[in-house]
Order: C-alpha cells, then structure tokens, then sequence
C-alpha cells in the first residue's frame, strides 16, 4: 500500500494508451538575415559633361562627368537571406485525469469497514 508504481510503468501504460505520443512533431525555424546599404563613392577629374546610369542586379551606379570631375555613386540596396530549417521534436501530449467517482465510493466504503473491524476486535 505505501509502495507506488515507477515512472517506467506509468510512461509503458501512457504509451499502451495513446502510441501518438512517440511520434515527432516537425517544427519549422525561420532564420531571416537583412544586410545594409552600401555606397561607395569616388571623382576622377576629365573636362565634358556627361551623365550615365547603369543598373544591374539591383545595383545601381551613376557616373556624372562635370568637365574635370566624374562622380561615382554606387547603391546596392538592403538584401533578404531567408534560412529554413527543420527540427524534429517529440510530440508531448498533457490530458487531465479524472478522479472516477467508483474509487471514492470504494474508499469511503473499505474505511468504514476496517474501522468496523477495529472496533470490533478492540472490544
């Protein structure tokens, strides 16, 4: 009566009850990376004045010419690096026990009876 029953044979009968709690649950991690602006700029001196505008890739140069000096403005814009990866966990399943209303019956009844037959053997 004072001895109870170990984890191993509660987590058996779980499992004999409800094989589902075994099996894994994906879980999907979202990893997002956003990279900064970068400009870079530099003059180089000739003698005309032109304008030229390239872009390529989302990178976009502009060379200005002003007679002996030529602007250089690169943009690269921000950047989205998305990461996807998987993890397996095991799926935990909490369900709340009910107390059966048999068992209190049972004991109240077999308290009843042994004090009956204490004071029975006492007298």
């Amino acid at each position: 009566m004072t001895q109870g029953c170990g984890a191993k044979w509660h987590l058996n009968r779980a499992i004999a009850k409800d094989p589902t709690i075994l099996d894994s649950v994906v879980l999907k991690v979202d990893t997002t990376i956003i990279t900064q602006i970068q400009e870079v700029r530099d003059t180089l001196i000739l003698q005309r004045i032109d304008t030229i505008t390239l872009e390529r890739n989302g990178v976009r140069i502009d060379l200005r010419r002003f007679y002996d000096t030529i602007e250089v403005d690169v943009q690269c814009p921000p950047d989205t690096i998305r990461i996807q990866k998987e993890i397996k966990v095991p799926q935990v399943i909490y369900k709340e026990k009910s107390f059966d209303k048999w068992l209190i019956s049972i004991l109240i009844m077999s308290f009843f009876l042994s004090t009956f037959v204490f004071i029975k053997l006492y007298k």
